[in-house]
This record gives structure tokens, C-alpha cells and sequence, in this order.
């Protein structure tokens, strides 16, 4: 947030997938049982999400913008089926994601990005690629590892503020939109 006298205030913020409190947990329990205590740091289960779309520091007028573009997305509930554990090396990553991704999602991703770009965030390139981050500070591989399927019932998503406090970074949902 901007915080001398005057400025704009302004917000980090991304579109999310928010899973409810007791599937964050389930989410935990299971990265508990995934990777030994030693390896990484676990994202907090509070925290515990998957991004659809990340716009980065968003100004009043283009938080407008975005969420008048969310309001015109139409997507059907669908669900989305947690059923592989990966890695990613570069940032020291380890996710919870999909064999498959639901049409809808695509579709979802697809919609808000077409939507935020109008309001001046640069679309993505690359493909969506479904990941849940449950671990952060992993140095190399774990290697395969099983995944007992979770299956999560997505009937909406969120515009969630990214925000410093006490040492630590704070996801914060702003506001729901159903999916319809």
C-alpha cells in the first residue's frame, strides 16, 4: 500500500481460487504427511490457494476496472480434482495440481485475463498451469510423490489482496464472485 500524505493507495492483488476453511486444512494435513518437517517452509494454511490470475500493484480506478470485468464472467461450478504433487525449481516450489484441467477452468482463466487486460494488465502468455503452493524454500526435487485425491467443489472465486503483517505475508479475500 502507498502511504505518504496524497498518494493513491494502491493494492497488490490477484484472482483466486479459495478453498473453504476445512478444505485448507485437509490441504495441510496432507502436505504434513507429503514432505518431512525439514524440507521447506509450508505456506500457511490461511493462505492456502490457487491463482488464477495475478495483477501486481493495482490503483482505486483499475480495482474498478477488474472487478467490473469479474462481474461479467460466466463459468458453470465445476470441479477440480488435487491429484498430483509437483516441483518447480526455479522459484523452490512444491504444488498441489491436476492430471486434468476442467474445460471450465480454462475458460475461467481465459475470461478474467481478457477482462483485466482491457484494464491495462498484460495478459499471460503461457499456458495455465493448475497449481496449489503448499511448501516454499525446497532446495531440490522430493522426487514423485502419491496424492490421495482431493476433490474440490469450485462454485466461485475471489479477488484476494496480498499484505505485510506481523513479519509474515497475508492473503486476504476482498470479494466473491459465484459461479453461475
Amino acid at each position: 500500500m502507498t502511504s505518504h500524505p496524497g498518494a493513491v493507495e494502491t493494492q497488490r492483488l490477484f484472482f483466486a481460487l479459495w478453498p473453504e476453511e476445512a478444505l485448507q486444512s485437509q490441504i495441510a494435513r496432507m502436505t504434513t504427511a507429503l514432505l518431512p518437517n525439514h524440507l521447506g517452509r509450508r505456506v500457511s494454511e490461511a493462505n492456502l490457494h490457487c491463482t488464477l490470475v495475478f495483477l501486481g500493484t493495482v490503483r482505486p480506478d483499475q480495482r474498478l476496472c477488474v472487478e467490473a470485468a469479474a462481474d461479467t464472467v460466466r463459468v458453470e461450478p465445476f470441479t477440480l480434482t488435487l491429484d498430483r504433487f509437483g516441483y518447480f525449481r526455479r522459484p523452490q516450489v512444491a504444488w498441489l495440481g491436476c492430471q486434468q484441467t476442467p474445460p471450465s477452468l480454462r475458460s475461467l482463466v481465459s475470461q478474467l485475463g481478457q477482462g483485466c487486460a482491457v484494464c491495462g494488465f498484460p495478459p499471460e502468455h503461457r499456458d495455465y498451469a493448475v497449481h496449489l503452493t503448499v511448501a516454499r524454500r525446497i532446495a531440490r526435487d522430493p522426487g514423485q510423490l502419491l496424492v490421495m485425491p482431493i476433490d474440490w467443489p469450485i462454485t466461485r472465486f475471489a479477488l484476494v489482496a496480498s499484505v505485510h503483517e506481523d513479519g509474515g505475508l497475508r492473503y486476504h479475500p476482498q470479494r466473491f464472485w459465484e459461479l453461475t
